[in-house]
C-alpha cells in the first residue's frame, strides 16, 4: 500500500541516523536531530518509495516513524 503521510515522533527521536541511512530520500540529519523532508510532504513523491519508508520504520531502534497509508 502506498503511503500518504509521513512523520517523526521528535520526543521520542534518538537521532541514531537509522532512518536516514535506510531512505535518505526522505529522511535527513540538520541541527543535531533528523527530520522529514518537505518533498516527502506529497503523497505522489512518497508512493513510489513507501517500501523503503516502512524500511526505515521497521529499522528505528525508538519506533519513532509513523506513516499513514492508504
Amino acid at each position: 500500500m502506498a503511503l500518504t503521510k509521513v512523520w517523526l515522533e521528535q520526543s521520542d527521536c534518538i537521532s541514531c541516523e537509522a532512518c536516514e541511512s535506510n531512505c535518505p530520500e526522505v529522511f535527513e540529519m540538520g541541527d543535531g536531530e533528523c527530520k522529514v523532508k518537505p518533498e516527502a510532504a506529497d503523497p505522489a513523491y512518497l508512493g513510489p518509495i513507501s517500501e523503503k519508508v516502512k524500511e526505515a520504520a521497521a529499522a528505528c531502534p525508538v519506533e519513532c516513524i509513523k506513516f499513514e497509508e492508504v
